[in-house]
């Protein structure tokens, strides 16, 4: 492919946050790309995120191919209430123009105007699929993470067993459904719940309303939270977090479409890290877990606390689990894989 010149509607300004350098700013920069964020200037392609403003004139040159990196299920909104909601703040805020209507239909609109649309799981796939047939997935590249070699852990009698939760205050909430069979669990195991993460967060669209994690932690571990902490999250910080640990957790509410329909990556980011790994059994979570052969998605309170116990207690196990995950990731979540799938987005719009 010849050299491009891309224009990119960034999620963040300097273009540091994890949608921006783990997607198209890691595939620009290994294949030699360009990348401005000035859409006035004449490029070749532009990528649009989900922060764009889906009715600017930036969009309206017919002559220049649009691609749509849509990472998160906002065609999938709560109810039509939180829907319309998000739609009329970013109108009233300025991030979108034009008229007011629910969010879910500003990003319908513009799946079907845009010339090809990047998603990250293949269950969010098959809802973008009926807008634009040209659809690619493609996860986010965990190259800045290191690839830790899997340990058998044996644990030391009197020491705290540590168990790492790593992701956005946003999805944080998930604890609130497994908040009982943590307390049953640490009531006959010396255990610490450490969770990285931002320390304040943004309740509405990520700037309005800024609220504390730990009182939002507080809430939903209940009485297992004399045992957790807060480390603020750095690259740094999460492998000495995960050099701590010896299981890893992501529980989910999955009566939130948008939680229930993320991607894997958080899950190949602990088995990177050489931890086993607990999940909900969310479409994404149960696709891989059963591809890779390991036990780790819990459908249950019950399946939670005998996974955990399992873990707990059968260090050989738990080293096959991070064994069988590391095996996944070198099969099918490579470097050249992500890289070979950016390329074909990127062609079945410029040629």
């Amino acid at each position: 492919m010849r050299k491009l010149k891309i224009g990119y509607w960034p999620l963040s300004e300097n273009l540091k946050s994890a949608g921006d350098r783990r997607r198209v700013v890691f595939w620009a920069h290994a294949r030699g790309h360009e990348i401005v964020t000035d859409l006035r200037q004449n490029v070749d392609v532009i990528i649009a995120s989900e922060k764009s403003d889906f009715n600017s004139l930036a969009f309206a040159n017919p002559k220049t191919p649009i691609i749509f990196d849509l990472i998160d299920a906002y065609l999938s909104p709560l109810n039509s209430y939180d829907d319309l909601a998000r739609g009329v703040t970013k109108r009233l805020t300025s991030q979108i123009s034009g008229g007011i209507k629910p969010f879910s239909h500003h990003v319908k609109d513009f799946c079907l105007g845009v010339n090809a649309v990047i998603c990250s799981s293949i269950e969010q796939e098959r809802v973008i699929k009926p807008y634009n047939l040209n659809t690619h997935v493609i996860l986010d590249s965990h190259d800045e993470i290191p690839f830790n070699e899997a340990k058998i852990l044996k644990p030391k009698t009197g020491a705290e067993t540590r168990i790492l939760w790593e992701g956005q205050p946003a999805t944080i909430r998930g604890v609130r459904e497994i908040s009982s069979t943590l307390t049953q669990l640490s009531a006959a195991n010396t255990l610490h719940f450490d969770f990285v993460t931002d320390e304040n967060y943004f309740q509405f669209l990520g700037k309005y309303i800024r609220r504390s994690t730990s009182t939002l932690l507080k809430k939903d571990l209940g009485e297992s939270f004399p045992k957790a902490s807060i480390t603020p999250w750095t690259l740094s910080n999460l492998v000495e977090s995960a050099k701590q640990s010896s299981i890893a957790m992501i529980p989910i509410d999955l009566s939130v479409p948008m939680q229930l329909l993320k991607p894997e990556n958080r899950l190949l980011i602990m088995w990177r890290l050489g931890l086993p790994c607990l999940t909900s059994s969310s479409p994404a979570y149960v696709r891989v877990t059963d591809q890779a052969g390991v036990k780790g998605a819990c459908e249950d309170s019950n399946a939670w606390h005998l996974n955990f116990n399992h873990l707990l207690n059968d260090p050989s196990f738990a080293y096959d689990e991070i064994v069988r995950g590391q095996d996944y990731l070198r099969e099918f979540h490579t470097r050249t894989i992500l890289l070979e799938k950016w390329d074909r987005a990127i062609e079945s719009v410029v040629g």
